[in-house]
């Protein structure tokens, strides 16, 4: 490549990469703030907070106890740091994390520049080492990048390609001995990162003996070798639930095989699509992969001596193959599709990343002479780069809200299972850990607004007048594994601060505090409805579930306002089939002369579908048995309060045919009194209908009759898929 100018061309594509390498940090980083959350997730309950607690306690032993197959000393040092220091909220551990990529790029460029050997860096290095930056920082490996618990993914590759490094670099006159007591400690090291990193020792002992290095080195690292074996099996049990490698590959060796080239070429199903052509085309990069590594040791094994650090790099490769082998034997039982796992994702990218640098010397010539053809390769790859890392503006409120309720769960000592699942696998376990942690206010259970939450119920609330809420209570639900709540949902705003409030408070008529809510939900039907600055207006707690039937006063909190609620009866399975079985002589069916042909889409309705079956929309899919129960609010205008002739429920099948349920109207006046028209107070519906005759699959949605005709509402289409069937949630 020429230089002309300041405004030459090589100079215009630098700057174009790095502001593509700019885009893609940036959105990285952006991705790690939209999706930061205080509360443990998953394997953090017994990574992090169960390990914290033993340690405090004086087992010391924790400190390289086994999680699952691993030995996770680095990131404990990190956890018992953020935990000290920080408070256990995660955000360090999240900060780390980038550090970590960050450190990785840095020691790319040094390698590449030592591959280069040019006394300065010349545009086609600048031009790789702004890609490589940008692919370490890809999304698709999010898990790593945003997950407090994460760092050890980060750990087991960047401390193993260190000691290969400065294996290589022991080769030289200068701090040859330094440079090999540096790489000795990184390959001990590496053994506390994760249980692929083991293999590093062995590996660097057999890479010293290819290269000539003389008895005393081998003889060390074979000596580290065996020793850190002995270390790391020392006590050493097999997780349960794990496969075996030998099992795998005497039961599914295709699988296996399958499983360990989808997982070394996983980021090209990211980045061309995860159907089944990205699967394809990950698969046959992962042969590309390994048939180049070939290549590569074809032609370096003949004078290891002349390419010390081009061996190191394909040493590399072995190792990342040899962790792809070993995941592929212990994940292989729970399908192929677990290679695609976004935490496998970073070793991946590394791998790949050490693959450029080895073709590098071809491609820094061919952009040396202006040829276009690898920059043209570069340019597509940056193109459906962006694409994949675009995916870090996605919107997590709804995941941050349900670990958010979660934690409020544990907090209260609610077994609420189906709730408690968005963090943790199982209930009992983690609750007996969050009343020990709480206790001591540790962690979330340590910051507003979840700190002695449990200790407030039946504790007397001081009143005062407060500005009046908007909102309304959509769903009370039992909790199969727990009598003594219910779970709440709904909506609350305030209207003269234009903002929600944080937290919502439940006292009975004694101003006893009998439940608690936490805000955040994204409810879009009440922003269109009040504002933008609704959005997150929704609500979920817990109520005590004496209070069924009763008056209770919802008094928010940052910002204050209250309003008081009627406590409806709550769902249960035992009464409600007899229930809506004497409901449904009285009142609502199928109407069975509505045509087609009347029947059109409007662009939208004003609304919202509170229940089914007195459960949330938001609930999972579920099954239904011949009573079907929907309640909820519609208007054809809610601005200038157009009622419908009337409100169907409309059931789809898989091939599109339509059946309409009659409603009936219900008082609303919590809807007349958001917009300021009392014709709304009208606009609720709820409907009781025998769908025994009903078989297969249906979506549900909402239609209103006009004058011309019947108008299905769109937004409504997919809201509650289920199928006819005994109802499991």
């Amino acid at each position: 490549m020429k230089n002309k100018g300041v405004f030459s061309k090589d100079r215009i594509l630098i700057l174009i990469f790095l502001l593509f390498a700019v885009l893609i940090v940036g959105l990285a980083v952006i991705g790690g703030f939209r999706s930061y959350s205080p509360v443990p997730f998953w394997d953090m309950w017994d990574g992090v907070v169960a390990f914290f607690m033993r340690v405090s306690e004086g087992d010391n032993a924790m400190w390289l106890a086994q999680h699952n197959e691993h030995r996770i000393f680095l990131s404990r040092l990190l956890f018992w740091a953020d935990i000290k220091w920080f408070g256990g909220l995660g955000w360090f551990l999240v900060i780390v994390n980038y550090f970590l990529v960050g450190l990785s790029v840095l020691l790319f460029y040094r390698i590449l520049r030592s591959v280069s050997k040019t006394e300065k860096p010349v545009i086609g290095e600048i031009f790789l080492d702004l890609f490589i930056t940008a692919w370490l920082f890809l999304w698709m490996q999010s898990e790593n990048l945003t997950g407090a618990f994460q760092s050890q993914f980060i750990f087991a590759q960047l401390v193993p390609l260190c000691a290969l490094y400065w294996l290589h670099k022991s080769v030289d006159q200068i701090h040859a001995g330094r440079n090999f007591l540096i790489a000795c400690v990184f390959g001990f090291v590496s053994a506390g990162t994760m249980a692929n990193g083991i293999i590093i020792l062995p590996l660097m002992t057999f890479y010293a003996l290819l290269i000539r290095q003389n008895f005393v080195r081998v003889g060390v690292l074979f000596s580290l070798s065996v020793g850190m074996l002995f270390l790391y099996f020392h006590g050493y049990h097999t997780p349960e639930g794990d496969g075996s490698l030998w099992q795998s590959l005497m039961e599914n060796p295709f699988g296996l095989i399958q499983f360990v080239l989808l997982y070394i070429g996983g980021p090209f199903c990211f980045l061309f699509g995860k159907g089944i052509f990205g699967v394809i085309v990950a698969e046959s990069m992962g042969l590309i992969l390994v048939g180049s590594s070939i290549y590569f040791a074809i032609k370096l094994l003949p004078r290891p001596r002349k390419a010390t650090l081009m061996l190191a790099l394909l040493f590399f490769i072995l190792y990342i193959g040899g962790t792809a082998l070993g995941t592929a034997g212990g994940r292989l039982n729970l399908g192929i599709e677990n290679a695609l796992a976004s935490r496998y994702m970073t070793p991946a990218l590394m791998v790949w990343a050490i693959l450029l640098i080895l073709f590098s010397p071809p491609i820094l010539a061919s952009l040396k002479i202006g040829n276009k053809k690898y920059l043209i390769l570069f340019v597509v790859l940056a193109f459906f780069m962006i694409i994949v890392q675009l995916h870090a503006l996605e919107s997590q409120e709804g995941v941050l809200f349900e670990r958010k309720i979660a934690a409020l769960a544990l907090e209260l000592q609610v077994q609420d299972e189906k709730q408690i699942k968005n963090i943790y696998p199982t209930s009992p376990g983690v609750l007996a850990l969050a009343e020990k942690v709480s206790a001591q206010n540790l962690f979330i259970f340590g910051e507003y607004p979840f700190r002695d939450v449990r200790e407030q119920l039946g504790r007397l609330v001081q009143q005062s007048a407060l500005p009046v809420c908007q909102g309304y209570l959509n769903v009370v639900e039992s909790i199969n594994e727990d009598s003594r709540f219910v779970r709440v949902s709904g909506w609350i705003f305030d209207p003269m601060k234009k903002t929600y409030p944080k937290v919502i408070r439940f006292l009975d008529n004694q101003s006893k505090m009998v439940g608690y809510a936490l805000t955040g939900q994204p409810r879009a039907d009440i922003a269109d409805i009040v504002g933008k600055k609704a959005f997150q207006s929704g609500y979920r707690g817990y109520l005590l579930a004496d209070q069924k039937g009763s008056v209770v006063s919802l008094q928010g909190e940052n910002p204050s306002c209250q309003m008081n609620v009627k406590i409806p009866g709550v769902f249960s399975p035992v009464t409600s089939a007899k229930q809506l079985r004497d409901d449904v002589l009285k009142i609502d069916g199928f109407d069975d002369e509505l045509s087609e042909v009347d029947v059109t889409k409007v662009e939208k309705c004003d609304g919202f579908l509170d229940t089914v079956n007195d459960r949330g929309p938001d609930s999972e899919e579920f099954l239904v048995t011949n009573l079907l129960k929907v309640d909820g609010w519609l208007a054809v205008s809610a601005e200038k309060a157009i009622l419908p002739e009337a409100v169907y429920v409309v059931l789809t099948d898989d091939e599109g045919n339509r059946k309409y349920l009659k409603t009936h109207v219900v008082s609303r006046p919590d809807v007349g009194a958001v917009f300021g028209k009392s014709e709304l107070n009208n606009s609720g519906y709820s409907t009781v209908a025998d769908i025994s005759g009903l078989k297969g699959r249906y979506v549900l949605g909402l239609a209103v009759k006009m004058a011309d005709g019947i108008k299905i509402c769109p937004q409504f289409k997919i809201l509650m898929p289920f199928q006819i069937g005994w109802v499991v949630i």
